[in-house]
């Protein structure tokens, strides 16, 4: 198929092909007469390149959702692009917010805040891919509210930067498939509501532990079954929780975040704290 004829099978101009075709996006054969010709693959292939670009996806990004045999990228792609608009919505606000109060300090510290957040967030979404990423990255972001004023917090942030950019996690094809469809619906709003929930708990460990005592024990019930035991997910439970034990995350990873963020540190106290009361309730537990 010439390009005028591509044109108009995938609603693309022709310099938009010819940037495709620069970029190895595709690669049409020329013929004799110096024309490109273009195959059945490479019009579909272009076709996907314009939805993608349509969702406001990068060429590099096109490059590895289209090389992705899996279609784990288009989940690691999407992720990023997630937080990218969670960091627009806050600068937008910060902007706003500085045209009001004129406060050219405060929107200083808070963009500084900010970097450090956004740093974080997508080496966490990098290590833990997917929705399942997103996720990790949201839940640790709540933590990241706070500048960094003296050694000690700089230090934490740079073993937490050192430790993501060394880790490698790579989930077996058929659990980051069950990973993918269990987390889709894993935003911010989910996280904000899981958060809350959490803290209730955390609080008041023991009045969440009756108040809910029914359904808790149910699901203790379903995680100690057969059924369970066979199930995707026990078996991601298991590789994820060999994979913190073996790559220094809670020997490294949680001790430096400890030491990042006051807020966090408060957080992982009182949650140890909720397990005390929680192993005392059901000691039999595993």
């Amino acid at each position: 198929m010439l390009i005028h004829e591509v044109c108009k099978e995938c609603g693309l101009t022709k310099k938009a092909i010819e940037y495709y075709a620069e970029q190895r996006l595709i690669s049409p054969k020329t013929l004799e007469n110096g024309y490109r010709d273009f195959s059945v693959n490479e019009v579909a292939q272009l076709k996907k390149i314009s939805v993608l670009r349509k969702l406001g996806l990068s060429v590099s990004d096109i490059q590895m959702v289209l090389n992705d045999k899996d279609t784990f990228a288009l989940y690691n792609v999407t992720t990023k692009k997630a937080l990218e608009i969670e960091t627009m919505k806050a600068k937008q606000e910060l902007a706003q917010r500085l045209a009001q109060n004129q406060d050219w300090e405060y929107t200083r510290q808070q963009l500084e805040i900010l970097e450090q957040k956004q740093t974080v967030s997508e080496r966490l979404s990098n290590v833990f891919p997917g929705n399942y990423g997103k996720y990790v990255s949201l839940h640790f972001s709540l933590y990241l509210n706070e500048p960094i004023v003296n050694e000690e917090q700089q230090e934490a942030f740079e073993t937490i930067i050192s430790f993501l950019d060394n880790v490698d996690l790579q989930i077996p094809a058929d659990l980051q498939n069950y990973l993918n469809e269990a987390t889709q619906g894993f935003d911010a709003n989910f996280v904000a509501n899981v958060s809350d929930s959490m803290d209730k708990m955390v609080r008041n460990p023991g009045q969440y532990i009756a108040d809910n005592q029914e359904i808790l024990e149910q699901y203790m019930a379903f995680r100690q079954s057969e059924e369970y035991k066979e199930s995707s997910a026990y078996k991601l439970q298991e590789f994820l929780a060999a994979f913190h034990r073996e790559s220094g995350y809670y020997e490294i990873f949680i001790p430096a975040m400890k030491r990042l963020s006051q807020s966090y540190r408060e957080y992982h106290e009182a949650l140890e704290k909720a397990n005390e009361v929680f192993i005392e309730k059901y000691p039999d537990y595993p």
